[in-house]
């Protein structure tokens, strides 16, 4: 009896595994996914939509708080809940929320989801981001202000006809032409960036800058005979688009300086660290080294500056360090063994990022990212990308491209602050910026 009992049981447990596999599969790849700190954004995407709740999957990935299951949840928005259907309050929150993000790709995509939705915050969210030290940000917000009418955007556009930002100035004028119905000599084409030989850095053209700025006196003529028939704009900013977001933190890994030490991020808990995501290949990433330079010249040990070079990872070609591919170098001589082969790889790879630094004067350290555990993590593939972390080990800014001393010293400065928490904020015309 108790031998058919035993059978009995072992045949339901095995019936009941056959008849949930599936189920159960998809709970193991999600907790896989949830768990990983750096999966492609196809496995984070495969994962939402397979899921059995596609919703509670992406809410799920959204509140990991991790960097790539993020980015990838508020873009699945768009597809779990497409446009001709409403947004249920607390996917609206988050897409609200995203909009301040401290990523920008997240801030990207709200914005986007926002203007396709047509939703009445959009020009509110839009304009906050004209506040914004990062030049960057305030293009973003111009760009998705175009949508509001001529009563709303023309205070704002001339609110920025003195933005040190020749590219910001350049959009701001020719949203004010457009709304207006005047011209004022705005060409965007006067605004395109041309790279720099020797710093490797896209920098403005003397001649459009000061065609910009001559068609920035005429709208400012403009402005002083025409103001009074644009009363101040005060636009409010729905309260979740602060009470529903969520501190970003920090993953915490560990990696070492060319010369072999171990360095953690948790390490510098405690002050604001900036890390920077560079490979020297990118001619961006090496000609903004002179600005990172300069910060930690600056501040010292108040600040941590961190270059993570990605340049032992294969690039879209296969290649490592500006070398063939590690796979190639593996079987071009039948002598050597992998190992033998991959050590080499490494040392060229390690010996041309300490050449590049010291070429540079970089005074900050350097860690090579062998197997990009951390750009992965911080999604680090497009370059450069930098991400700050406050003291208390949360992510305030991460973005790609490169920025001036400026722009940074107000990033690390805000990151010194505890973030805002207002609840509730107004935007108007008189917005000001760095």
């Amino acid at each position: 009896m108790p031998r058919r009992l035993l059978l009995g049981l072992g045949l339901a447990l095995v019936v009941g595994v056959w008849f949930f596999r599936e189920p159960l599969r998809q709970q193991i790849r999600e907790s896989a996914t949830l768990a990983n700190d750096a999966p492609t954004q196809e496995v984070v995407s495969d994962m939402i939509e397979q899921a059995a709740d596609p919703r509670a999957a992406l809410l799920t990935a959204w509140n990991s708080g991790k960097i790539v299951h993020r980015e990838v949840a508020i873009g699945a928005i768009r597809r779990v809940f497409p446009n001709d259907q409403p947004l249920p309050s607390e996917f609206e929150s988050v897409v609200l929320a995203g909009a301040l993000d401290p990523d920008m790709n997240v801030r990207e995509t709200a914005l986007g989801i926002l203007r396709e939705r047509k939703h009445p915050a959009l020009a509110a969210l839009s304009a906050e981001q004209l506040k914004d030290p990062d030049q960057q940000i305030r293009l973003l917000g111009l760009n998705y202000l175009k949508p509001a009418s001529a009563d709303v955007g023309v205070p704002f556009a001339a609110a920025l006809l003195d933005d040190p930002d020749i590219a910001v100035l350049g959009m701001s004028l020719k949203l004010l032409e457009n709304w207006s119905g005047q011209k004022f000599g705005a060409k965007l084409t006067d605004t395109v960036q041309v790279e720099d030989k020797t710093s490797g850095l896209q920098e403005f053209q003397s001649e459009g800058i000061a065609k910009t700025k001559a068609a920035a006196e005429n709208a400012k003529a403009w402005w002083a005979e025409h103001q009074k028939e644009f009363p101040p704009v005060k636009l409010q900013v729905p309260a979740a688009a602060y009470t529903a977001r969520r501190p970003v933190p920090s993953a915490d890994f560990q990696l070492h300086t060319l010369e072999g030490k171990p360095v953690r991020l948790s390490d510098f808990r405690g002050k604001v660290v900036l890390m920077n995501f560079w490979t020297t290949w990118c001619t961006a990433c090496v000609g903004e080294m002179p600005a990172l330079v300069a910060l930690q010249k600056k501040h010292g040990d108040k600040l941590v500056i961190i270059g993570v070079s990605l340049d032992y990872v294969p690039d879209s070609h296969g290649h490592i360090g500006g070398h063939a591919a590690v796979e190639e170098q593996k079987h071009s001589d039948g002598e050597h063994d992998d190992h033998e082969a991959t050590a080499a790889a490494l040392k060229r790879v390690r010996e041309k990022v300490a050449r590049t630094a010291k070429a540079r004067n970089v005074n900050y350290p350097i860690l090579l990212d062998e197997k990009n555990d951390v750009g992965g993590r911080y999604n680090g593939g497009e370059l450069p990308t930098t991400v700050i972390v406050d003291a208390q080990g949360n992510v305030r800014r991460r973005f790609v491209g490169a920025r001036g001393i400026a722009v940074f010293e107000a990033m690390i400065a805000e990151a010194a602050q505890p973030p805002t928490q207002s609840g509730i904020a107004t935007v108007s015309s008189s917005t000001k910026h760095p």
